[in-house]
């Protein structure tokens, strides 16, 4: 008896451990979207990291940040300091040689979001506006990743804006100051 107690807490810590491995990325069928309680919302906690929305100007927009970028497999790795709110949405800025406002082009935009291979309410999350000199006002989801110790997190975003695809991948590396 006694050894299958001992059995029966083994397995369960190893369930335990493996609730916050990496899952694989599963591909989302956009023609069936899961329901809204399986996609991530604001509060949720993917094991420690919370995902939020931002709120006054501490928030780091990885869209400003200028990681390393691989070009082939379009991802770009950050680190940040543990405690640091990363916003890691891409931006939608009007081009003026497209002939749209801001507000068409973020209407007609497709965008989809996974965080750790699970897909993101962006409706849920909403947006925010900021400033850049080069381009004007970016608007991005408000999407936001914070962690109290140093940990790894990867964001896969895809999408269509005024007829151009885009795919990208975000690895924010959370790192002791």
């Amino acid at each position: 008896m006694k050894k299958f107690v001992h059995l029966t807490f083994i397995v369960f810590f190893a369930f335990i451990l493996s609730s916050c491995a990496r899952a694989t990325p599963q591909p989302v069928d956009e023609a069936t979207p899961l329901p809204a309680d399986e996609r991530i919302n604001p509060g949720d906690k993917i094991c420690d990291f919370l995902i939020t929305t931002g709120d006054g100007e501490d928030i780091i927009f990885v869209t400003k940040l200028h990681c390393p970028f691989n070009e082939s497999t379009q991802t770009e790795s950050c680190e940040q300091p543990v405690g640091a709110k990363v916003n890691i949405s891409q931006g939608i800025f009007a081009d003026p040689s497209i002939g749209k406002t801001l507000d068409e082009l973020w209407s007609e935009q497709t965008y989809e979001m996974a965080i750790e291979g699970r897909p993101v309410n962006l409706q849920a999350f909403g947006s925010v506006d900021f400033y850049n000199t080069m381009v004007g006002t970016v608007r991005v989801w408000d999407v936001v990743i914070v962690i109290d110790k140093p940990g790894k997190i990867t964001a896969h975003s895809k999408g269509v804006v005024a007829g151009d695809p885009w795919n990208y991948t975000a690895i924010i590396t959370f790192t002791e100051p």
